[in-house]
């Protein structure tokens, strides 16, 4: 009778062990939502968007979602992200020009950093590949941006007002954050879900500059050729061998900021002279 009464206590403590570790999730179904990702003309080639049910509850269909940040559409084109991002900083531009007369350009410099650069930088190496015009459109505000805090016309020369406050154009910022997380993806400071991105190219040849060099597969499709597993490999293959080989986090941000072929390299430069 003893044994009895203690198997259903040996059953609920054999059950908390056997659960112990694992993760329940429960889908707040208000909150769920699904999105098709394809090409426009793949998009359209669906007669019928799928009708998916969980608990009895039909899941909204979107064309675009925000996760951690990011907006997300259903052609990956970044168009969604871009607007709201655009708005985000013409607002900050506009709060930094209302107080301009009232600060010192010193604490103007701080209301840049703290209200408008972070927009530019956050996770830029997910969507930095996206298409020229709204890489101009960012750039615009850039440019915009320095015309305030410099008190400058329009019509100066951005490019002039960039040098003079020390400011790197957008895409050559965006292009040396890029080969930062690819340097930490092969020294082991990146996670192993992008580390695994990145090998290292095999060649028979000893040659100064095929070291340290990255496979690159031949892309297929403007999504791998935008992913940042095809980009990042590309502009590490275009680093100067002295930022390949770089040993420390520290030696390779030296090296690869004094490199002028980053900006001048029409593939991955874009010229910050926009209006």
């Amino acid at each position: 009778m003893n044994g009895a009464r203690q198997y259903p206590n040996i059953c609920r403590s054999g059950y908390r062990s056997l659960t112990k570790g694992l993760v329940i999730i429960y889908l707040n179904m208000t909150k769920t939502e699904f999105m098709l990702i394809g090409s426009g003309q793949r998009l359209n080639t669906i007669a019928a968007s799928p009708s998916i049910l969980m608990n009895g509850t039909r899941v909204k269909q979107v064309a675009s979602t925000k996760s951690l940040g990011i907006t997300i559409d259903d052609k990956l084109s970044w168009n969604c992200h871009i607007e709201k991002l655009t708005k985000k900083i013409a607002s900050g531009i506009g709060a930094m020009k209302r107080v301009r007369h009232l600060v010192p350009p010193a604490t103007l410099r701080l209301i840049y950093q703290a209200l408008i650069q972070p927009h530019f930088d956050y996770c830029s190496t997910v969507w930095g590949t996206c298409g020229v015009t709204l890489q101009d459109k960012l750039q615009k505000l850039q440019n915009r941006a320095a015309r305030v805090l410099t008190f400058s016309n329009y019509d100066v020369n951005a490019g002039q007002l960039l040098e003079i406050l020390g400011w790197k154009s957008l895409n050559r910022h965006r292009n040396i954050q890029s080969a930062t997380m690819v340097f930490k993806c092969l020294h082991g400071l990146a996670p192993d879900y992008l580390a695994s991105k990145f090998s290292e190219r095999n060649t028979s040849y000893n040659l100064r500059d095929s070291e340290n060099k990255l496979n690159v597969r031949l892309p297929r499709t403007n999504y791998f050729k935008n992913s940042f597993s095809y980009s990042g490999a590309t502009l590490w293959n275009c680093l100067p061998y002295e930022a390949r080989c770089a040993e420390s986090l520290r030696s390779f941000k030296r090296e690869i900021s004094n490199w002028e072929a980053l900006y001048n390299n029409n593939k991955i430069y874009l010229n910050c002279n926009i209006n």
